[in-house]
Formats: structure tokens, C-alpha cells, sequence
């Protein structure tokens, strides 16, 4: 078991170049994940591999094919360039069991259900040409762009392009994120964060049956109580609540600002948000 701890640290390096964690995440929290997986995946070859990362269906097997990879196969060339090959495969392969997995575009379109905290990933993993970008960020520490969901033939060729000629050792210009100067929670600061958030706050069935979950297991509660304490916190909502405050500069929580006011505050003002670098805060530009 010290050895699996050790090697899970390991890769938790590499994934910081790569994704940010927000408030926690920990292997623990993947869906699936043993320690026979996790040492069966480090037998795996280059071919093995590049083969499970056009199948994997689920967060659990993206998550194994990452660190089987960044623990095997950082310095094999062939593997790298075998990769790029699949940055213009548009396949979907909607993935499964993705607790604390965030990906903006797929909690806004409904395929993920944010939870309030856990790893946001910009790369749309489900498609393989997002995954083999990820292997080749986590591989090599570079960044040459994202493969989102709104990726257009022509994003995707010129991302592939940059990464043959790097790994041909010609020069190109690395990618560099927005900034968000003196954000509280840059990892929500970006405008398609924003919109997913909100998206978050409004009904949603599975949503509260993840909250029952945890009312149960961790306060023995069947419905969240009145007052307010720790047990608010099994609701995804109180996290968004807080982000959205945060990025808008309330000074504390307003609670006339429900789901219906941020949906309909977005419609009516999304193309009109611009960041204050001197207060860490979007404004609403007239």
C-alpha cells in the first residue's frame, strides 16, 4: 500500500502542471479505483495504451491511463508521437463514475454533476483527441492549447501541428490561460466556469439525491436541517452559492440571489462581464 500512496504522489505532481484542484481532490474520490487496477495498469505497454485511450469509459480507466503513462512511458518518443496522431480523433466516449471530475463544458451540457470541489480539467476527456492532449500536457509539461468541446477541425489540426513540431525539436509558442489577477478562486474565474455554476444551482434530481447520500452517511439526517451548519455543506449548491458571491464581490452570501435570479441575471448580462484586475471581481459593463 505505501508503494500505491507513493506512486499516487508522484503523479498528483504531474497533474498540477496540467489541472487545478479546487478546495480537494484526491485519488480516493475515483469511482472504481483498487490497487489491483492501479498495478495491473503499470503492466500496460505503449500499444496497450494507446488503445485503451480511444476505449475508456470511464474517469476511473482515463485516470489509470494517465498514470500508467506519465509513470512508463514520459520518455518514449514513439508513444508521444503516436499520440499527437489522435489529437483530430473527434470520437465521444461518454465517461462514467466521474465524482469530483470537473470539466466546465460538460457540467454546462449535463454530462458531469458538480459537487462543489474536485479537479477541474480543461481538456474535454470525453473524446479521445481531449485525452491524448492530456497525456501529452501531463507527459511533457507543455501546453499548445485545449481540446474543448467547442474544438473546430481547424483548433484541432493546429493544436496537432504544434505538438509535431515540438516533439521534432522545432520552436513553437507555448499557450498561456486568461489571467485573472487577484482572483480569490481562479479556478472558477472563467466566464464558462461561471455559466456552469450556475447551471449547477438550478433542480436537478440527481443533484439532490447526492445530497440525501451524504446527509445520510455523514450527519444520519434524511432531510437538511433548518439552521444552518456543517450539514450545509453536503449540498453542492453552498459551494457554488459562496464561488458565485466571491467572483461578483458580494461581501456576504445574498440570499435573494437564488437559482432563478443567476440564470436570469446571466441571460440578460453574460456578454457584458468584464474583470477588474484591481478587486478580483467581474463587473457588469453598461
Amino acid at each position: 500500500m505505501k508503494k500505491l500512496l507513493l506512486t499516487f504522489f508522484i503523479f498528483s505532481y504531474f497533474l498540477s502542471n496540467a489541472q487545478k484542484v479546487l478546495v480537494s481532490w484526491g485519488q480516493q474520490t475515483i469511482e472504481g479505483l483498487t490497487e489491483e487496477k492501479f498495478n495491473d495498469a503499470q503492466k500496460f505497454t505503449a500499444e496497450q495504451l494507446l488503445e485503451k485511450n480511444r476505449n475508456d469509459k470511464t474517469w476511473c480507466d482515463v485516470f489509470l491511463t494517465l498514470n500508467s503513462s506519465v509513470n512508463n512511458q514520459s520518455k518514449n518518443s514513439d508513444y508521444l508521437k503516436a499520440l499527437t496522431e489522435e489529437l483530430t480523433n473527434k470520437k465521444v466516449t461518454p465517461l462514467e463514475g466521474t465524482s469530483k471530475l470537473i470539466i466546465w463544458d460538460r457540467i454546462i451540457n449535463g454530462d458531469i454533476l458538480f459537487e462543489g470541489k474536485g479537479l477541474v480539467v480543461e481538456n474535454d476527456l470525453f473524446t479521445v483527441a481531449g485525452r491524448a492532449n492530456q497525456l501529452l500536457q501531463n507527459l511533457t509539461k507543455k501546453n499548445f492549447g485545449y481540446v474543448t468541446i467547442n474544438s473546430t477541425d481547424e483548433d484541432l489540426k493546429t493544436i496537432k501541428s504544434n505538438w509535431i513540431k515540438f516533439l521534432s525539436n522545432q520552436p513553437v509558442e507555448e499557450y498561456h490561460s486568461t489571467e485573472f489577477k487577484n482572483s480569490k478562486i481562479p479556478e472558477t474565474s472563467s466566464l464558462k466556469a461561471i455559466e456552469a455554476l450556475i447551471v449547477s444551482i438550478q433542480n436537478n434530481p440527481k443533484k439532490d439525491q447526492l445530497t440525501k447520500k451524504c446527509l445520510q452517511k455523514v450527519y444520519k439526517l434524511d432531510e437538511m436541517p433548518k439552521e444552518k451548519g456543517p450539514a450545509l455543506y453536503c449540498s453542492p449548491d453552498t459551494h457554488s452559492y459562496a464561488y458565485l458571491s466571491m467572483l461578483f464581490g458580494d461581501q456576504k452570501l445574498d440570499e435573494t440571489k437564488n437559482a432563478a435570479w443567476w440564470k436570469k441575471f446571466w441571460n440578460e448580462n453574460h456578454a457584458k462581464l468584464t474583470w477588474n484586475s484591481d478587486k478580483g471581481i467581474y463587473d457588469v459593463k453598461k
